[in-house]
């Protein structure tokens, strides 16, 4: 760690020091190449390496650091035959110290300070001239100066535009790959947009320096675009660049020693390209860049494989304006019917969603949506947000996500974290089955919670609205299935009654919806009326006979057992005929629940 912040941290205090002594500094001529391509893209851009055409700050400084490492970023070869092909340079690191403002939404001016932290190579041998091995150790490169002007707004999916310019100055070491000895300058034009979730950029433009014999580079056409897709604090994307040569081949002079020719070499390539892919993590006004890729080509500085990471900072001084273009077109006309600064600083509108709709106006500025309402249906008044999708029901869920756009409804996610039904409801334990953009229906039957009178109990719909929603005839109440009705016997048989099926399906419902209980016991129970011992034979016949049509309708025989009591439980007085009447039933009595479902219904005695 020591070692890399004093490899970082050394340039920039020694910078003065290294542009001062670049001038005085003698050029090897056939070094007399700039030879890193990589270009960032100014500090507080969204992209690493390709600018961005908006300019949305009034003043809005920005700055980075940036570290790349380039492997075999120059190849020769020679003229004559049997020359050969080497690599020239094997590595190099250079550090860039970035700077930028933004202006009045128009303008955006930046500064890129490069430093060459370390490169090398062995001195390759072309025919029997043995080229100069590259300098090492620090050293400052050309600086660079640029800036561009918005000339287009990106207006819904219409991209912005704009015009920049790149100047690099002579400060670098030419005795060094890091300087080209002459002022070079690049114009380009620039064209992207920013939408939610994704940006975009492109530009295209020429390099142009002086023709010079001392330089395996010359003046140069060039293609760039890159897109990020962000999701939260985190960017991924993939950005292009392509050079092609715009004069003849690059060829320089390396003398030979006593006794030997001149040798020319010549760079064995017209053209290259790299091909970064990128991650950016936001952190506020902070930014962390990292990417890698691979390089095609052999011209001057494309690199078989480029590694970098960056950080930056950036915040607007002035913050961005919220007033309405339209205070603008009202404000007061100064002379000349010129209104004044406000019209101009509210000519650029934020639209950050692209929808047309500024964002101070825009009720969701990050979806694209409407800014003029839809027609209305005939007696209605559909609900507007200008700016927002769609929203017929006004229930904050946009029509084309809503499964019941007519009537408001909830989310499928409130509805999930809904109030869990009642421990021993019929429902308890189960999942809202509501739809998206739908009224909740905590228990799936069909009839909103609204109008429910048993919002956690799956049932019917009645007329009576004290029992619409409710269960026909089952519940369940603790360590029991209560049933509110009898099942029907003919007397002293054991025959279900056919008016009783409808009953047991809602305990056969119940068991199917609760797959965590795992045994019940059918308890079958007779009034006082006759022997005991043939009451206590009924009792148990009548209580298999209900198991069997359970069984019979799809309830797994494992969570089931039947038991007889005869007379020995009575709930009323045996002296009445209503208390008779109360004594013969069949009850549902919960002997065992289980967190494994399926898996814990086991045959054999409770455990």
């Amino acid at each position: 760690m020591a070692y890399w912040s004093a490899r970082v941290i050394a340039p920039l205090l020694a910078s003065p020091l290294l542009v001062a002594a670049s001038f005085s500094m003698p050029a090897a001529a056939q070094e007399a190449t700039a030879l890193d391509r990589l270009a960032p893209a100014p500090a507080g851009d969204g992209l690493s390496t390709v600018p961005s055409a908006g300019v949305s700050g009034d003043l809005r400084p920005a700055v980075g650091l940036l570290l790349s490492y380039s492997h075999q970023p120059l190849s020769v070869r020679g003229t004559e035959p049997g020359g050969g092909a080497a690599t020239w340079v094997d590595r190099q690191a250079i550090l860039h110290a970035l700077a930028s403002v933004e202006l009045l939404r128009r303008v955006k001016l930046d500064l890129d300070a490069p430093f060459v932290l370390d490169q090398g190579g062995a001195p390759p041998a072309i025919g029997d001239i043995r080229v100069p091995a590259p300098a090492g150790g620090i050293s400052v490169a050309d600086l660079q100066v640029g800036g561009r002007v918005a000339l287009l707004p990106q207006e819904g999916l219409r991209p912005a535009a704009a015009l920049g310019l790149s100047v690099w100055l002579p400060t670098g070491d030419e005795a060094a790959f890091s300087g080209a000895g002459a002022v070079r300058y690049a114009p380009r034009v620039i064209v992207g947009a920013e939408h939610p979730g994704f940006r975009w950029s492109a530009s295209a433009g020429g390099r142009f320096q002086q023709a010079s014999g001392d330089s395996l580079t010359g003046s140069e056409v060039f293609l760039a675009a890159g897109v990020g897709v962000r999701k939260g604090p985190l960017q991924l994307g993939s950005e292009l660049s392509i050079w092609a040569a715009a004069g003849d081949a690059r060829a320089v002079e390396v003398p030979g020693r006593a006794g030997v020719e001149d040798v020319k070499i010549e760079v064995p390539g017209r053209a290259g390209a790299e091909l970064l892919l990128t991650a950016r993590w936001s952190l506020g006004p902070l930014t962390l860049d990292a990417g890698a890729g691979p390089g095609f080509g052999k011209l001057p500085g494309t690199p078989k494989a480029r590694f970098f990471a960056a950080l930056g900072i950036a915040a607007d001084v002035v913050p961005a304006p919220a007033a309405a273009p339209a205070a603008a077109a009202a404000a007061p006309a100064g002379p000349g019917g010129d209104r004044g600064g406000a019209a101009r600083a509210a000519a650029p509108v934020a639209d950050l969603d692209g929808d047309t709709v500024p964002d101070a106006e825009d009720a969701c500025p990050r979806v694209i949506g409407e800014a003029r309402p839809p027609a209305a249906a005939p007696g209605a008044r559909p609900a507007f947000r200008r700016g927002c999708p769609p929203d017929r029901d006004d229930d904050g869920i946009y029509d084309v996500d809503d499964r019941c756009p007519d009537v408001p409804g909830v989310s499928s996610a409130a509805a999930d974290d809904a109030v869990a039904a009642p421990e021993g409801s019929a429902n308890a334990g189960s999942r809202p089955t509501s739809k998206h953009g739908c009224p909740a229906d905590t228990d799936g039957d069909g009839i909103p919670n609204a109008a429910d009178a048993c919002p956690y109990e799956r049932g019917k719909p009645s007329e009576d609205r004290a029992t619409h929603g409710c269960p026909f005839a089952v519940r369940i109440e603790g360590s029991q299935i209560v049933i509110l009705q009898q099942v029907q016997f003919p007397t002293g048989r054991a025959e279900i009654e056919p008016e009783s099926f409808e009953l047991l399906s809602e305990v056969a419902a119940v068991l199917e919806e609760h797959p965590e209980i795992a045994r019940v016991a059918v308890d079958g129970h007779t009034d006082n009326q006759g022997a005991d011992q043939a009451n206590l034979r009924l009792s148990q016949r009548r209580a298999l006979a209900v198991v069997a049509w359970l069984t019979a309708h799809g309830i797994d025989a494992r969570r089931l057992e039947a038991r007889g009591f005869g007379a020995r439980r009575p709930l009323a007085d045996n002296r009445t005929s209503e208390g008779r009447a109360r004594n013969r039933r069949v009850e549902f009595q919960i002997r065992k629940r289980t967190d494994e479902g399926a898996a814990g219904w086991k045959d054999g005695p409770l455990e």
